[in-house]
């Protein structure tokens, strides 16, 4: 059974070469991982690291970055048509204990869709992610609690509406049934699209608590990415709650101003005015590119303005 792996990479060399040498270094799956590395439009030899430690990895270089969607798209259609017989997408800032693409693999083989349950690089004893639902009253989608989580069935198995797409194992036949990552989100909340459509389709989606992966989380949102990671939160939230809860104006005010509107007086109240009127520029952007039906990736100006912000 080809069990193929893909790792994208974006200014994360450092973390992309971590992840790849976990996933290697685990003797009972190495010989029979299909790893695939793609740089999202970077270049910052990341590829050229890990193909000298581990010559056995496939790379990719992306001329541009096409997002979290688009770039993993990139690899899926690339496992598939290498004939995968099981696909996991995963994030580069994290590394995968001995035995856990091997159990992923295994729980995905009766047809499900699985995360592992994924802990905190830095606090491992700590559940990031181990299930996950949405708010009816603002469409929101979200991680449990850990007081919310149920306790999982006698294999470790537990189901969830949401899966984190930092790691989702799916046998090739879903990928194709399901499709591939929607790229109009271009990052943030595709994972959710996903796993909702996957869900209507009758596909199950669960959390195996057997497998664990260690996350740094949010590794990826520094520099202007910190003020783009608001503008793709907030519009694609509110492309989320509209397109797969069928949310309606009052379900979209309160995720604005439950979930976005506090991060803008957070900013203001704890780095000053200027960096609050940052904020509040980089949201009016988002719900104005939200009204006007604007996608992907966000606007050129605005990514300069970030460079900017962050210099």
């Amino acid at each position: 059974m080809a069990h193929h792996v893909v790792v994208l990479s974006f200014h994360g060399r450092v973390d992309t070469v971590r992840c790849v040498d976990s996933l290697m270094a685990d003797g009972s799956r190495a010989d029979r991982l299909r790893v695939l590395v793609i740089d999202n439009g970077s270049y910052d030899g990341a590829l050229a690291e890990v193909r000298a430690a581990h010559p056995a990895v496939d790379v990719l270089q992306l001329p541009v970055n096409l997002g979290f969607a688009g770039g993993m798209n990139v690899g899926i259609r690339r496992a598939l048509a290498a004939g995968a017989d099981t696909v996991t997408v995963l994030n580069n800032d994290t590394v995968a204990p001995a035995g856990t693409m091997s159990r992923l693999a295994r729980t995905a083989s009766d047809g499900s869709v699985v995360s592992p349950e994924v802990r905190y690089l830095d606090a491992p004893d700590t559940v990031w992610f181990g299930g996950g639902t949405v708010d009816a009253a603002t469409g929101l989608a979200r991680h449990l609690r850990p007081a919310e989580l149920s306790a999982p069935d006698p294999d470790g198995v537990r189901a969830t509406t949401i899966l984190a797409g930092c790691c989702i194992t799916a046998p090739a036949s879903t990928w194709r049934r399901v499709g591939l990552f929607d790229e109009r989100y271009f990052l943030n909340f595709e994972d959710s699209d996903w796993s909702l459509r996957a869900g209507a389709l009758g596909v199950p989606l669960v959390v195996d608590t057997r497998a664990r992966l260690l996350h740094a989380v949010s590794a990826s949102f520094t520099g202007p990415s910190r003020y783009l990671g608001s503008y793709y939160y907030t519009r694609n939230g509110l492309l989320f709650g509209r397109e797969r809860c069928g949310a309606g104006p009052g379900t979209a005010y309160r995720f604005v101003r439950r979930h976005v509107l506090p991060g803008v007086r957070a900013a203001a109240r704890e780095q000053g005015v200027r960096e609050g009127a940052r904020a509040a520029t980089v949201v009016a952007w988002s719900l104005a590119d939200r009204a006007r039906g604007r996608f992907g990736a966000a606007p050129a100006p605005l990514r300069s303005m970030a460079r900017r912000w962050a210099a």
